[in-house]
C-alpha cells in the first residue's frame, strides 16, 4: 500500500500544471520561482544553484518537503537571499486547513536542491482568512523582518508582522475597502515605503501605501476616490470612486477577475503594476512623477500570449535596477519574460537543469561539491571555516613564497660568482632557468599581491562553487537571518494596536 502511494505521488509530481499559482523573487545570484502543480498540490521550484538563468523540470526532486500540506490553489509568496554560501527560501502558503503557513529552505549548492529548515502555521490568533484570499509579502531586512499580507472574510486586506523581536504579530488591517478576491502584490523600496496592490472592481486598481503619519493611505488607478484621504481607519461605507473625475487612461482587457498581480519598483523608484488581461496578454501600468500611466506594450516576439484569460503570474524585480524578471504559462511551459539592461529581451520557455554528472562509485567528490555540500553546520560556522580555511592557504602561501625567495638569492649569488665569457656576456645564464614574469617568483609575488590586498574575483555560473569569505563581503540588504532558530520553538502571539515602526517613512 505505501508503495502504491509513492508511485501515485510521483506521478502526480510530474503532471504538467494547466494553471498554477506562481511567486518569484530575486537574490544577489540570481532569481527563484516556485509554482504550485495544480493537479497535485505539491510546489515545486526552479534550481536553487542555477544562478542568473533559472532552470526548472517538471520531473525532477525539486519538490517543497512540507510537513503543513498546502490546500488545492493555494496562492504563493516568497522571499529569499543568498549568504555567501548558499540561497535562503522563505515561502508562505495557505494550509488544507486554512491557516497561512511560512517554511524555511537552505539550497544544496552541488543538488540545487532546497533542505528543509522548518515549517510553521503563523497566522494563529489573527482574524479569519478569507477562503479565496491572496497572499503577498514584503521582506523588510534583517531587523524589520517580514510583513504578510491577506484578505480577511469580509474581503479587506490585514497584515501579519514578523521581526526576531517579536516574532509573529498582527498588526491589524491596512484598509477596510473592498476588493476583487484573490489577487494581491506588494513591495517595498526602502525605510518602510510599502505598496500593496489589489484589484478593487471591474475598473479600478487599489493601491495601499504606508505613510508618515503611522497610517496606510488608500487610493485607486485610474478613476480616484472621492472626498478625503482614506487610512485604515476609514470605515468602508465612507469609500467610494469618484464617478464625476475624468480618468485619463482605462485599463485594457480588465475586468477586475484577475488570480495574480504583480509589482516592481525600478532603480528610479518608480513603481510598476503587471496583470495579465482578459485576453491574454501582459500589461503594465507605471507611477510616473505620482501619476499612474499605461505603458506601451510589446510585441509577442517579447511579451506572448499566456495560456489563458486573467492567468497567474509571478513578478521578480532585482533591487537597486530596473530589470524585471516574469513568468507565466506560455504553450504548456514556464515561461521568462525579460528586461534586463533597459531593453526588453525576447521571451523563452525556462529550460530544465542539466542532469546531474556522473561519478564513479567510490570516488571522492570534488572540491566544488565538497565546498558546496551541506555540512549540518550553521551558516556562521561555515563562515569561520571559510576565513580559516583562506588564512592557512594563505599563511602556507607565504611559505612557499619564502622559499621560492631563497632559492633566487641563492641563483643570483651563483650567478655573480661566475666568470664572464671572453665577449663580456654572462656565460649560459639559460641553463640556470633565469626567472621571467610568468616564472616561480614573479608569478607567486603578483597572486601573493593580490592576496595581501584581498582582491579576488569569482564568476558567478553554474560551474562555479561558492566564494568562501576570506575576501571582504559586500553588505547586502539581508544578511542571513537565524529564522530556523526564531521560529523552532513555535509563534508567539500579541495584537499590536499601535504600530512601532521606524519613523523613516514615506
Amino acid at each position: 500500500m505505501a508503495s502504491f502511494f509513492s508511485t501515485l505521488l510521483l506521478l502526480g509530481a510530474t503532471a504538467l500544471p494547466a494553471q498554477a499559482a506562481i511567486a518569484a523573487w530575486f537574490t544577489e545570484i540570481g532569481p527563484q520561482v516556485i509554482l504550485q502543480n495544480a493537479t497535485t498540490g505539491l510546489i515545486r521550484y526552479s534550481s536553487c544553484n542555477s544562478y542568473d538563468i533559472p532552470k526548472y523540470s517538471y520531473t525532477d526532486g525539486s519538490v517543497f518537503s512540507l510537513t503543513y500540506k498546502p490546500k488545492a490553489g493555494s496562492p504563493l509568496a516568497g522571499a529569499g537571499w543568498w549568504t555567501q554560501l548558499t540561497t535562503i527560501a522563505s515561502i508562505f502558503y495557505i494550509a488544507e486547513e486554512g491557516g497561512i503557513a511560512n517554511a524555511l529552505f537552505e539550497c544544496n549548492m552541488s543538488t540545487g536542491l532546497f533542505q528543509s529548515q522548518g515549517n510553521w502555521i503563523v497566522s494563529g490568533q489573527a482574524p479569519s482568512i478569507h477562503k479565496d484570499t491572496g497572499l503577498a509579502i514584503v521582506l523588510l531586512g534583517e531587523d524589520s523582518g517580514y510583513r504578510v499580507y491577506y484578505h480577511d472574510r469580509e474581503g479587506a486586506i490585514n497584515e501579519l508582522g514578523y521581526t526576531p523581536r517579536d516574532n509573529w504579530q498582527y498588526r491589524g488591517l491596512i484598509s477596510q475597502d473592498i476588493n476583487s478576491l484573490p489577487a494581491l502584490a506588494a513591495a517595498f523600496s526602502s525605510h518602510d515605503n510599502i505598496t500593496v496592490a489589489s484589484p478593487r472592481d471591474d475598473q479600478n486598481i487599489a493601491i495601499t501605501r504606508w505613510h508618515k503619519d503611522d497610517s496606510w493611505h488608500r487610493s485607486t488607478l485610474p478613476h480616484v476616490l472621492q472626498g478625503d484621504i482614506a487610512t485604515n481607519e476609514t470605515v468602508r461605507n465612507d469609500i467610494a470612486i469618484n464617478e464625476t473625475a475624468t480618468a485619463n487612461f482605462s485599463l485594457p482587457a480588465w475586468d477586475g477577475k484577475l488570480t495574480s498581480l504583480g509589482i516592481s519598483v525600478d532603480g528610479q523608484s518608480t513603481r510598476l503594476l503587471w496583470y495579465i488581461g482578459n485576453d491574454s496578454s501582459l500589461y503594465s501600468v507605471a507611477d510616473e512623477n505620482s501619476y499612474w500611466t499605461q505603458q506601451a506594450n510589446q510585441s509577442n516576439a517579447f511579451w506572448p500570449l499566456a495560456d489563458k484569460p486573467n492567468a497567474d503570474l509571478a513578478v521578480a524585480h532585482h533591487s537597486g535596477s530596473s530589470d524585471v524578471r516574469i513568468y507565466y504559462m506560455v504553450k504548456g511551459q514556464l515561461s521568462e519574460i525579460k528586461y534586463e539592461d533597459k531593453l526588453w529581451k525576447a521571451w523563452s520557455t525556462v529550460a530544465p537543469p542539466p542532469p546531474p554528472p556522473a561519478t564513479q562509485s567510490g570516488a571522492a567528490p570534488s572540491s566544488t561539491d565538497s565546498a558546496s555540500a551541506d555540512t549540518g553546520l550553521s551558516p556562521g560556522a561555515k563562515a569561520g571555516i571559510g576565513v580559516g580555511v583562506s588564512l592557512g592557504a594563505i599563511a602556507l602561501g607565504t611559505i612557499v613564497a619564502a622559499v621560492v625567495f631563497m632559492r633566487r638569492r641563492k641563483q643570483l649569488a651563483l650567478q655573480q660568482q661566475r666568470p664572464e665569457a671572453e665577449d663580456g656576456s654572462a656565460s649560459n645564464q639559460s641553463s640556470f632557468g633565469s626567472p621571467t614574469s610568468m616564472s616561480g617568483g614573479y608569478a607567486w609575488e603578483k597572486h601573493a599581491y593580490a592576496a595581501s590586498n584581498l582582491q579576488v574575483v569569482h564568476q558567478l555560473d553554474e560551474t562555479t562553487s561558492p566564494t568562501e569569505l576570506a575576501v571582504p563581503q559586500p553588505v547586502f540588504e539581508l544578511p542571513v537571518q537565524p529564522y530556523s532558530h526564531e521560529l523552532g520553538a513555535g509563534p508567539s502571539w500579541r495584537f499590536v494596536e499601535k504600530k512601532e515602526i521606524s519613523d523613516n517613512k514615506t
